[in-house]
């Protein structure tokens, strides 16, 4: 087995892709790098990142971290908002603990003015069906 499947490995913590019909779910901590690499991220999406997303960034950065700095002015928020993107992440309880929230970009978008630094974005959520329909 590659180092990338090995259960407890903490440098892969949210490093994962996973599909069903409807959506493709990946990892917040890959790098768009390692998302070119991978064999399991859609070749669709990979053309979109390679044409449209890494011309403008750093190709080492974290697909979360960039979600996370998007703004409605960004040329890279448009993109996420016609494939449907929801970012599922931990936020802390008043009373302790944390709870898993679902959203859309742009409930993340009005969010991240008053991110708690002990949230934990894991997870951003591609919608296929918008996935197939991306024209470029």
């Amino acid at each position: 087995m590659s180092s990338l499947y090995q259960y407890g490995a903490p440098d892969q913590d949210f490093k994962y892709i996973l599909q069903d019909l409807s959506k493709t779910m990946i990892g917040a901590r890959f790098t768009y790098s390692e998302l070119m690499e991978h064999e399991r991220v859609p070749f669709k999406f990979q053309t979109i990142i390679d044409r449209l997303i890494m011309p403008i960034l750093n190709e080492d950065m974290e697909i979360g971290a960039h979600i996370l700095q998007l703004t409605k002015e960004d040329k890279n928020y448009r993109i996420y908002e016609n494939l449907k993107v929801k970012i599922r992440y931990y936020a802390p309880k008043k009373s302790g603990g944390f709870e898993s929230k679902t959203v859309t970009l742009a409930e993340l978008v009005k969010e991240a003015e008053h991110w708690d630094e002990r949230a934990v974005l894991h997870e951003i959520i591609l919608s296929n069906l918008a996935l197939m329909s991306f024209k470029m």
